[in-house]
């Protein structure tokens, strides 16, 4: 992230100062961290007495940390910092009890308190994660916090805190704080406590919002007519693949298609983001014990080249796809295909090509924003050298190779005005 200060950044695990109740605050500029230090993933996670606290040296780890060794409970590990902000509950370290969270509107008759967790929405300077602060001192016209992950400076002699917020409280008695950043908003802020008068209600969604509706679009005939570019090599295996212009296998079902609720995808996010940080823990885990690793009966000769793999991406990652039932009896995650390339083409181009020559227009198709998005990814990545693709004999293969060279070109000729840009590391 960055920082509207003048002092030098730091580099990445450099004490920035110390927090209320002596937490230490660390810099996270990631394009400094010194690789003979942090060799591999495990080395970026964070332990105190053997709980895991995040990655280093990201906003949600230091809040954790804080609240660990100052009330003795965290809250559960969250994809995303603003996930912080749906939580009900934090765990009491000492008996694995269970301790109320009430959530609080940026502008809740309800002020923050010394202790609170602050909470950015994402978008902004806090895109894609948001971010989560610890409030130290709260005052009718500014709020101090302290925080990991906003710039990376070493704090002026005797200050013990990140930096300030503008506040102001309404005629009504509401306290409202002001972002310094133009481009980002405050959420709010989670107190454990069980008073519930101004917090927000967050209840479990409605299950009948979970199933998926069946549409039909009228048939015009529109089977009978191309409607894929077979001048361009990706449409033009696809077609050779499915044997025609079309999307499903049987002719009956030419003209069906899906729609969902905004809160199912809403949930269906939320459920990817906390997933798949559970299958890297997991991975993580299964890495770290070799009797583990035996019980999936992967040669052991390949072992070597499993850890090399997994201890040079980092958390470096393209994009990979869920594959999930959903319905009013909830999420059920089958399987992570991490990093494949299958899907890709037909959600970002193929299906929204169909919902046009078929005229579906109801709601949002599935490819708004994936094919840019999958671009981004690459860029992010800074992938340098002679990229590997590979590609088996199954004919789906055919397309799928040459829809993600043209995206990945794309983000090559992309990368050539985005070169010394810093990238905004996980809040």
């Amino acid at each position: 992230m960055t920082s509207d200060s003048n002092r030098p950044v730091s580099p990445f695990g450099t004490l920035l100062g110390m927090a209320p109740g002596n937490v230490p605050v660390y810099s996270s500029d990631y394009d400094t961290a010194d690789e003979a230090a942090l060799p591999n993933r495990h080395a970026y996670r964070s332990y105190v007495d053997g709980i895991f606290m995040g990655y280093k040296w990201q906003c949600v780890e230091f809040a954790r940390r804080w609240l660990y060794i100052n009330k003795g409970y965290i809250f559960d590990d969250v994809a995303m910092a603003y996930d912080i902000f749906r939580l009900t509950s934090a765990r009491l370290i000492a008996d694995e009890s269970r301790l109320p969270l009430k959530s609080f509107r940026n502008g809740s008759l309800r002020h923050p308190e010394v202790g609170a967790l602050l909470i950015w929405s994402e978008g902004g300077e806090f895109e894609v994660t948001g971010h989560v602060a610890i409030v130290t001192k709260v005052l009718p016209d500014r709020l101090y916090l302290v925080e990991q992950n906003v710039g990376h400076q070493i704090w002026p002699e005797g200050q013990n805190y990140s930096r300030e917020l503008e506040a102001r409280i309404s005629a009504d008695g509401g306290y409202w704080l002001r972002c310094s950043y133009g481009d980002a908003s405050i959420l709010g802020w989670v107190i454990q406590t069980d008073e519930e008068q101004h917090a927000e209600n967050i209840e479990p969604d409605d299950p009948a919002l979970f199933d998926l509706q069946i549409r039909h679009v009228p048939n015009k005939n529109q089977a009978s007519r191309a409607w894929l570019n077979i001048a361009n090599p990706a449409e033009e295996a696809f077609v050779d693949m499915m044997g025609g212009h079309k999307l499903a296998s049987r002719p009956e079902d030419d003209g069906k298609y899906m729609v969902m609720t905004q809160t199912a995808e809403r949930e269906l996010k939320r459920a990817t983001n906390e997933l798949h940080a559970l299958f890297m823990h997991a991975t993580d885990y299964v890495l770290q014990n070799d009797e583990l690793l035996s019980s999936f009966n992967i040669p052991p000769a390949l072992w070597p080249k499993i850890h090399q793999s997994w201890d040079n991406r980092r958390n470096q990652m393209i994009t990979g796809r869920f594959d999930f039932s959903l319905s009013a009896q909830g999420i059920k995650v089958y399987e992570y295909n991490c990093d494949s390339a299958s899907c890709y083409m037909e959600a970002g181009i193929i299906q929204d090509k169909w919902a046009k020559h078929y005229g579906a227009t109801e709601g949002e198709g599935s490819a708004t924003e994936l094919v840019d998005e999958l671009i981004e990814a690459w860029k992010n990545s800074a992938v340098k050298g002679v990229i590997h693709i590979m590609q088996d004999t199954d004919l789906e293969e055919n397309y799928q190779r040459p829809f993600h060279e043209a995206h990945h070109g794309k983000s090559r000729s992309a990368m050539q005005s985005h070169q010394g840009r810093q990238q905004p590391a996980l809040g």
